[in-house]
């Protein structure tokens, strides 16, 4: 993971009203929590923050720089957002320890273009985040599979990605992470065979009806057929 410093001021925990000034004053309400420590509000500025997310991704090391030099390594464990102003509301940092394992999902992004494709095969990204532990320095930011050799009616699994030793997969090994796979073909309907009714149609000019059906309205009655005459 990436290290970077994040300004931060403690504040006190408060009602909403002081929640809303916060954030009318350009910074988000916080917590860090964990790692041997009672929960502490706190509160860190918008750009700041949004511009290390930009550049780390999901994914980082922030020693939060209070007033005075005390800091607190932290990850970012959760965040909340408004949906419609887009904009970060909350935020909950975890307090780690450099020297303990971190349990993480990192990403997972395809290089290269799988051979497969060439024999009309279509790439499937199946699992897009891995599980792992690892301590805090030692844990990639991401985690690139190159799929170029991959043809078609082939997959990648878990247990076929390297990481080297620092870092403990948690995922199951069996789990599918890339395949190639032909593509999916519609079926037309099936077209009724020459001389076969359709439920529900006319019969043809020409065609006497079933025995016992009724005939079709309008029709006059066959020649011959008896007729029934109401008596006064």
């Amino acid at each position: 993971m990436q290290r970077v410093a994040l300004e931060a001021v403690a504040r006190e925990s408060g009602k909403h009203g002081k929640l809303s000034t916060l954030r009318r004053q350009g910074f988000i309400p916080a917590v860090v929590y964990g790692h041997k420590m009672a929960p502490m509000s706190v509160a860190v500025p918008v750009r700041a923050f949004e511009r290390i997310r930009r550049m780390t991704g999901e994914s980082a090391i922030g020693d939060l720089q209070f007033e005075g030099g005390k800091a607190m390594t932290t990850v970012v464990h959760e965040y909340q957002m408004n949906p419609i102003r887009d904009t970060y509301t909350h935020i909950d940092f975890l307090s780690i320890s450099l020297d303990e394992t971190l349990t993480s999902r990192i990403p997972i992004r395809p290089i290269g273009t799988a051979i497969g494709l060439k024999e009309g095969g279509v790439l499937e990204h199946s699992l897009y985040e891995l599980e792992v532990e690892a301590l805090p320095l030692d844990t990639p930011d991401y985690l690139e599979v190159d799929v170029s050799d991959l043809g078609l009616k082939h997959s990648i699994h878990v247990a076929d990605l390297k990481l080297g030793d620092k870092v403990k997969v948690l995922t199951n090994e069996m789990a599918t992470v890339f395949s190639v796979v032909a593509p999916a073909i519609e079926e037309a309907p099936p077209v009724p065979e020459e001389g076969v009714a359709v439920e529900g149609a006319a019969p043809a000019a020409g065609t006497a009806p079933a025995v016992g059906a009724a005939p079709a309205v309008g029709t006059a009655p066959a020649e011959g057929a008896a007729k029934t005459a109401s008596k006064k």
